[in-house]
């Protein structure tokens, strides 16, 4: 069920699908569960421009940016993902600061930090102090143990992503069994199918999926320059001269690029059978077909567990903990599968709280009328 209101305006703060089309992912859902809260007529609007690729976020939003943000006419905007930054301060208070004297209301939907740094823990409690939202939904349980005490209506909730089933129908494809391995930032590993009694030692991963015995190494000096920075990546894709294949042990290789803008063809297209768009859905339609998922992208590996489908990650980024919030931690070690049933009593428990939520904030919410 979804509630309807009184004539209530709301805004998805949207963005930057084309420089990371996991965006996308949560955006997606999150418009699904903001349309089951406060119903279907809610307007989409841009991210702020400080998150743009390559951009020192320290320096805030450009100096002669219009910073659109700050003229809605609305009741209430949403934001969502790993916003709660060092530089969240920075890039969003003169736009809280405008939208506040407006009496908008402020509502952080599948809220996350980035580092989970002391230091980013201060900075996001600093702010929230100032800039306290009407409600607050996270998506991992450390961000809401560090910050739930700073808004009276807050949830432990889960990763808007895991909603993207529910908002989007992937269409099938008639294509022979594969498995779709998706690395941006760190090197595509050399996979390989091996023999139980292999010795363990000889690779960095070593694991059992889809009947198989696996075995995964990242080019050493690769993976160096992966480690060093965002542009470094791009110069060790460069130098990547390896001819991977096409498929592996009668599996097919499909290779998703999360990074369509800036469209660097000799990165997206080096190996065989890649795919890039600047829309969420295709992706969706490949990650829910997919055997099972091997990537350093986190929300790769959500898309590919929603639609019910292992995954594996294979990046120390501290993002990785909104997996611990439906218990498949070990993610990082082996394929895990999220239990579908499990999904979707948490995905009615965090609407049931934001509905309670919404109509505490705006008593002008009438009912739940229309079916999901």
């Amino acid at each position: 069920m979804h509630s309807t209101t009184s004539g209530l305006k709301g805004a998805l703060v949207y963005g930057f699908w084309g420089q990371n089309i996991g965006n996308a992912f949560f955006n997606i859902g999150g418009k699904w569960i903001t349309q089951q809260v406060f119903g279907s007529t809610i307007s989409e609007i841009q991210d702020q421009p400080a998150y743009r690729t390559f951009n020192r976020k320290s320096r805030g939003n450009p100096q002669n940016d219009l910073n659109l943000l700050q003229y809605l006419d609305v009741d209430y905007i949403v934001l969502q993902g790993p916003m709660l930054t060092t530089t969240f301060r920075t890039i969003w208070e003169p736009t809280f600061k405008a939208l506040r004297k407006r009496g908008t209301k402020i509502i952080l939907l599948s809220a996350g930090m980035f580092q989970y740094t002391p230091e980013e823990i201060e900075a996001a409690r600093s702010f929230l102090k100032d800039y306290p939202p009407a409600i607050l939904s996270t998506r991992d349980k450390r961000t809401f143990s560090h910050v739930h005490d700073l808004c009276e209506l807050s949830y432990s909730g889960i990763d808007s992503a895991f909603f993207a089933p529910r908002a989007y129908t992937p269409v099938p494809l008639t294509m022979e069994p594969y498995v779709a391995v998706n690395f941006d930032q760190y090197p595509e590993p050399n996979l390989e199918v091996v023999p139980h009694h292999e010795d363990r030692q000889k690779w960095d991963h070593v694991f059992e999926a889809l009947g198989r015995h696996w075995a995964a190494t990242q080019p050493a000096i690769l993976k160096k320059f992966a480690e060093a920075g965002q542009w470094q990546c791009y110069l060790g894709a460069r130098l990547d001269w390896r001819r991977l294949p096409a498929s592996i042990d009668g599996l097919k290789i499909v290779r998703p690029e999360h990074r369509f803008n800036p469209h660097v063809t000799w990165k997206i297209y080096r190996h065989p059978n890649a795919i890039a768009s600047d829309e969420p859905f295709t992706y969706f339609t490949v990650y829910a077909g997919a055997e099972l998922t091997i990537s350093d992208r986190v929300h790769a590996c959500v898309a590919t567990l929603a639609y019910g489908k292992p995954a594996m990650l294979m990046h120390p980024t501290p993002r990785a903990y909104l997996f611990e919030r439906l218990g498949l931690e070990a993610i990082r070690e082996r394929p895990v599968t999220l239990d579908q049933n499990l999904l979707r009593s948490e995905q009615e428990s965090e609407l049931d709280f934001l509905r309670a939520a919404a109509n505490k904030v705006f008593p002008s919410l009438i009912g739940s009328t229309a079916a999901c």
